[in-house]
């Protein structure tokens, strides 16, 4: 996977875009997925959204500025050809390894979620692509410790070929008497930021904030106080995002 490839790779991630995924993570050899963009893909009857869904979904229209909301029913396709396409390679990277693992604990254990995201007008970031708040409803087979595990696989892995560096700190806080775990990232490959996120984990809920960035953003010449901005503001969104989870 190329350098290029490995960076829209993450935009699609956090966009759920299935058609940009599948180009983003299409092998060089002729042994690749051959169902692009989805097409003759049969997907599996999309769970029905829950209450939980329903509600969260309506509280995030209410509190943010947004363009869309979707419910995991809504996502349905587009996971469903992500998921085809990674796991479909006949020899992948680790980058396409850790998103088949991602997409597929997705497909396969259906953990209800709600995915936001947000105006150009109400990014965080000026130089981001696009932002989001996404957050999970755990179960049985997707506890919120390994939905944030299988994000964190696919943050570090599609840039681990590469001259990177992942900046990442854990911290505590209280939301409604819950002790739960924030996680900040900042992900650059080769001089270029690709990704800001924030990880909200608790005991049955997980929300992660994410700004996607477009090539060339290059490091050395952002705003030294710009990461503290950022995790400070989107922390406070993804709190937000969790407490209204939370009263589901």
């Amino acid at each position: 996977m190329t350098k290029r490839a490995s960076v829209v790779f993450r935009a699609a991630a956090i966009a759920l875009a299935a058609g940009l995924g599948l180009a983003a993570c299409s092998s060089d050899n002729a042994d690749g997925p051959s169902n692009d963009n989805g097409e003759n893909l049969e997907v599996p009857e999309a769970p029905a959204a829950t209450a939980e869904e329903t509600g969260l979904a309506e509280t995030l229209e209410s509190e943010f500025e947004v363009t869309s909301v979707q419910t995991l029913e809504d996502q349905w396709p587009d996971l469903n050809a992500m998921a085809s396409a990674l796991s479909g390679t006949a020899e992948p990277d680790l980058c396409q390894e850790a998103g088949a693992a991602q997409y597929g604990l997705f497909v396969n254990s259906k953990p209800p979620n709600v995915r936001a995201s947000f105006t150009e007008e109400a990014l965080l970031d000026d130089n981001a692509s696009g932002e989001t708040v996404h957050a999970f409803f755990a179960n049985d087979e997707a506890p919120a410790d390994r939905i944030q595990e299988v994000h964190e696989n696919t943050d570090t892995a599609c840039v681990e070929e590469y001259e990177s560096n992942v900046a990442h700190e854990v911290t505590q806080q209280e939301v409604d008497g819950e002790q739960v775990d924030v996680h900040t990232w900042q992900v650059e490959a080769s001089e270029q930021l690709t990704g800001r996120m924030v990880d909200v984990v608790g005991d049955e809920i997980y929300v992660r904030y994410a700004a996607a960035y477009p090539p060339q953003v290059l490091v050395e010449e952002l705003n030294d106080a710009s990461e503290t901005e950022f995790n400070e503001q989107a922390t406070e969104r993804a709190l937000t995002a969790y407490e209204a989870a939370t009263a589901q």
